[in-house]
């Protein structure tokens, strides 16, 4: 008798709040319209969608349902009629306390913890021809260190692609991602809150890691895509900084705050108004488009298609300009010559040895203008290096630059010494026998 008496109170008190709600649909309509009037970004808009749902009080539309979740979602669609936003959304009480409370409340817990953990990502991968792939399922602002931990893990890929397809958005971390491929203090976004008058900017910041400035970058994008991910994906296709493939966007570009109603319910509100400083514009109901249109399923084949071949340019293009430059008979670029050998080697694409090799090639083959250009560039990359003072020395002893050979054999000796390098008497060798070369 006592545990029937239990279940019937349990029942009792769990239809208490609904029962105490149907009495008050009125009350949480006419909050949801003053805080429309103050706050939501389109004034016109928000008194077209009051009519709206006065006309719809007048008829008692909203009698008939019954339960707290019917009834933000049909006042939501309601709303949603006037403004076409989706992002205007009625959120609905919290369910009443579980039976068993405290394990409810112990593995509600634990599968937040498991989710709050993971974060935002989802697969990561180096895929065929060096790309890099990273998946990001949402957006947080506590995951910027595993931003910087992913970006230095990809920090010798050829192209990145982002996936976005299932990210339905989040906070501010995509101004973190886009930051890692664009200058610092660029001007990304824009917004015009209209409650306040104000109008404010967010631009690129600080990152921890290398910026990749020039990578090849491509952003999945399917219809779920919506709000913060989309802005990433809009703010660097509006700078050609990314290719987006994919499907059309969702189309929620406006800042949103939530705003507590009456009687448990409250409101997630559009409060503001992006504005690209490029496009002027937002994707607001009409989505990000898409460079390369494709099905959502497609859209990763397609892009790994695109990154290889833009990470094979990506790799050559750097060593075809520097060819091009050590071709000619007199080599006048070479602080250009410098430039491409120091991105070379912080893209990975050279080893540091590597560049004395390519110095000994082009001497090999009688292009001793060619082979000196790298040759003074490796010291003044590598200036405590040994082994490039004394490549460099070689060279200018066969120009007849006696002095400043004998300079460079002597400092390859002195690093030498200080650094205990196993090629010590090679280096002592080398200077020995200029010097004895030098006697008449």
């Amino acid at each position: 008798m006592m545990n029937r008496l239990k279940e019937i109170c349990t029942v009792f008190f769990i239809c208490l709040p609904f029962l105490n709600y149907a009495q008050s649909k009125e009350e949480v309509v006419k909050k949801a319209q003053e805080l429309l009037l103050e706050n939501y970004i389109f004034l016109d808009k928000a008194k077209e969608t009051n009519l709206h749902l006065d006309s719809l009080l007048e008829t008692k539309f909203f009698d008939s349902y019954e339960h707290p979740k019917e009834f933000a979602k049909v006042l939501t669609m309601e709303m949603r009629k006037i403004t076409k936003d989706k992002h205007l959304n009625i959120v609905p009480p919290p369910p009443p306390p579980h039976p068993n409370e405290e394990t409810h409340f112990v593995s509600q817990h634990l599968s937040i913890m498991e989710r709050f953990r993971q974060g935002g990502f989802g697969k990561i991968d180096l895929l065929e021809g060096n790309v890099g792939y990273i998946e990001l399922k949402g957006f947080r602002k506590e995951d910027i260190p595993k931003v910087d931990a992913v970006m230095d893990y990809f920090s010798t890929a050829d192209a990145l692609i982002i996936d976005l397809r299932e990210n339905g958005g989040g906070n501010s971390l995509g101004l973190y991602w886009s930051s890692y491929f664009l200058e610092e203090n660029v001007a990304l976004s824009a917004k015009y809150e209209r409650r306040t008058d104000t109008y404010s900017e967010l631009k690129t910041v600080k990152v921890q890691g290398e910026r990749r400035l020039n990578i090849p970058l491509y952003i999945l994008t399917s219809n779920f895509t919506f709000s913060a991910a989309e802005a990433f994906a809009y703010d660097l296709q509006s700078r050609n900084r990314a290719v987006v493939v994919g499907e059309n966007t969702g189309g929620g570009a406006h800042p949103v705050n939530f705003m507590r109603l009456n009687h448990g319910f409250g409101i997630i509100m559009p409060y503001a108004r992006s504005i690209n400083p490029v496009t002027k514009s937002n994707w607001e109901g009409v989505g990000v488009q898409p460079d390369v249109l494709s099905c959502k399923h497609d859209a990763l084949v397609k892009a790994k298609d695109l990154a290889k071949i833009a990470a094979k340019k990506y790799r050559e293009q750097p060593f075809f300009m520097l060819k091009e430059i050590l071709a000619k008979e007199e080599v006048s670029q070479k602080d250009k010559v410098k430039e491409l050998l120091e991105l070379l080697l912080k893209r990975k694409h050279l080893e540091d040895f590597m560049v004395n090799d390519m110095g000994y090639f082009y001497l090999d083959n009688d292009q001793i203008n060619s082979a000196m250009a790298i040759f003074e560039a490796n010291v003044k990359i590598f200036p405590e290096s040994p082994n490039a003072h004394d490549s460099y020395a070689e060279g200018l002893a066969l120009q007849g630059e006696k002095e400043e050979a004998l300079n460079h054999f002597k400092t390859a000796v002195r690093l030498a010494e200080a650094q205990n390098d196993r090629r010590l008497d090679m280096y002592i060798n080398n200077l020995s026998n200029f010097e004895a070369n030098l006697k008449p």
